[in-house]
């Protein structure tokens, strides 16, 4: 009878024991379950970050492609616009020297057509001093005729006759003397017009050139902060690269931790059903 009543009481202890350990294994799969569903919660949310890390470090890329693109082409426009500074900088100076050289040879042509100038007034001067000298030959060889010289008189009056040839061709020399000194002159002012052209020229090219350089300078140091900047980005985008594998590498972790915890969860709750079961 005593057996019996001994066996009875470890039956219960069995089922105690049994059913505390069903009530423990279905806590221990309960935290399981929460500490498994936190880690895929955190896994998600690691990956959600990582993607949007992703797509910064795709845009620093792109950014930083363009920016690079955009430092080269500044830096050939930069290179090719001051060559083109020098260029026109060098006609300018050339067209400046020629206007120089025109105005002073223009110069030159107006001296020479105020001498010419002057030697034409001569010319004039004698002819009209020749002139008169024909014509006093003239008056006296009518007195000698009236005298009855009749030698004296062709002579005097051939005389006067050359000296009024000479002295017509005397003035006509003048004459067109005047107009070469007027020729010389026009063409004097249109070598200075020419000169002050050139040197009008020469200016504005000057002009365009510093113009030019300054805009050079301005691409060139364009380029350096576009090719900057874009070094940056691109630093960006390698550091955010590395993050995102770093972090697909943790989140792919806390998915596979909270799995593996969502599995052991449903194994210790399988296990605490079996031993409840066993309980009763």
């Amino acid at each position: 009878m005593g057996t019996i009543v001994k066996s009875s009481e470890t039956v219960e202890l069995s089922k105690q024991t049994l059913a505390e350990a069903a009530i423990q294994a279905d806590q221990d799969a309960k935290a399981l379950a929460l500490e498994g569903s936190e880690m895929e919660n955190a896994g998600i949310t690691t990956l959600r970050e990582a993607g949007d890390v992703l797509t910064i470090g795709t845009a620093a890329v792109a950014a930083g492609a363009s920016d690079l693109t955009r430092a080269v082409d500044a830096a050939v426009v930069a290179d090719r616009l001051s060559t083109l500074s020098e260029i026109v900088e060098t006609a300018g100076i050339d067209d400046i020297s020629q206007g120089a050289d025109l105005i002073a040879h223009s110069e030159d042509v107006e001296t020479m057509s105020a001498i010419v100038g002057l030697m034409s007034y001569g010319d004039l001067e004698r002819g009209l001093e020749l002139a008169r000298l024909a014509g006093e030959l003239e008056a006296v060889s009518h007195v000698t005729d009236a005298l009855e010289m009749p030698v004296l008189t062709v002579f005097l009056s051939d005389r006067g006759a050359h000296l009024k040839k000479v002295a017509v061709d005397v003035i006509m020399q003048a004459a067109a003397t005047r107009s070469l000194s007027q020729v010389m002159s026009d063409t004097g002012r249109k070598i200075g017009d020419l000169g002050e052209n050139e040197v009008d020229e020469g200016v504005v090219r000057l002009m365009a050139s510093d113009a030019a350089a300054q805009r050079a300078e301005e691409l060139a140091v364009a380029s350096n902060l576009l090719a900057t900047r874009g070094a940056v980005e691109v630093g960006v985008a390698v550091a955010a690269d590395e993050l995102v594998r770093g972090m697909v590498a943790e989140g792919a972790s806390e998915l596979a931790a909270g799995a593996a915890d969502m599995a052991a969860s449903e194994s210790l709750d399988d296990l605490a059903q079996t031993l409840a079961a066993n309980a009763e």
